[in-house]
């Protein structure tokens, strides 16, 4: 019996179905090549095989964020399609948290920054130029426009830094609780010491970049004392000037303390006194 050999087209053909599903389950690394669809559709492959792996192949039909709801969240497929959205819920959420932090450090700094560049202006202002007092009036707006840029700041975040203090002080320490309560399970370890880090991390952005603000109000005082204002004309108001620095812009938790890495140090110890006070309860 003789076989008939196949020309290069049929064999492509009949081999297509090979390749298309070897291109679907392989997890090889692409091209350097590769356009940015095969990029996007990989990692979405990628996901759902995880998601396939990880999640129905489980034995524990464990969510990853606790909650109630009015149906069996065992059962397939409705445990798959819960376990998604909370992924999925979690993800925008943790953006949206991390994105509104960001924002905030990022107006803070801005606000640091103008200080700093009208402090580098005064340390630079000379009383033998001719055109000082001109100079000296545009100083004298620009850190009046500083100032109302940081009390605006200070109207819009103080309610969200209340919050934030408040939060971080009771999220820092149940965490801590709850990793000392289960130092076993080595997972919900992980999870329990990465959320920590989170809270503290996200504490600390707020601390710094307010801190940042009052130190570089305050040091625009010195900053006009540096200049050359020995036998000038602008004297007086420079004297006004770091009259006012002596009350520096800074950002409060609804007036009742100040963002600074002085708050954040004592956020710090007032969690850990209730975590000690949960940890003595604990143990008797």
């Amino acid at each position: 019996m003789s076989v008939q050999p196949r020309d290069s087209r049929e064999y492509d053909q009949l081999i297509r179905p090979i390749m298309l599903t070897a291109k679907i389950i392989s997890i090889w690394p692409l091209a350097e090549n590769s356009g940015r669809g095969t990029i996007l559709f990989r990692r979405f492959h990628l996901f759902c095989m995880f998601f396939l792996i990880y999640v129905i192949g489980a034995s524990d039909k464990v969510l990853p964020f606790r909650g109630y709801f009015f149906i069996n969240q065992t059962v397939s497929p409705i445990f798959e399609c819960l376990y998604l959205f909370n992924v999925t819920a979690g993800g925008f959420g943790g953006t949206m948290i991390a994105s509104c932090t960001s924002f905030n450090l990022v107006v803070i700094m801005h606000g640091s920054a103008k200080f700093a560049v009208l402090r580098k202006r005064l340390e630079s202002l000379s009383g033998k130029d001719p055109n000082s007092i001109i100079v000296m009036g545009d100083l004298v707006t620009r850190h009046q426009e500083a100032i109302e840029y940081a009390d605006a700041l200070e109207r819009i975040i103080n309610v969200l830094a209340l919050g934030q203090f408040v939060i971080s002080t009771g999220l820092i320490c149940f965490a801590g609780f709850q990793i000392t309560s289960m130092m076993e399970d080595k997972g919900r370890l992980m999870k329990y010491s990465t959320f920590l880090n989170s809270a503290v991390l996200e504490l600390f952005m707020f601390s710094f970049s307010g801190n940042g603000l009052i130190d570089e109000s305050e040091a625009v005082g010195e900053s006009a004392y540096s200049s050359g204002w020995i036998g000038s004309r602008f004297s007086q108001s420079l004297q006004i000037m770091m009259m006012r620095s002596t009350i520096p812009s800074k950002i409060t938790a609804a007036k009742f303390y100040s963002m600074s890495l002085e708050s954040f140090s004592k956020v710090l110890s007032t969690s850990f006194s209730y975590f000690t006070v949960l940890t003595a309860t604990k143990d008797n």
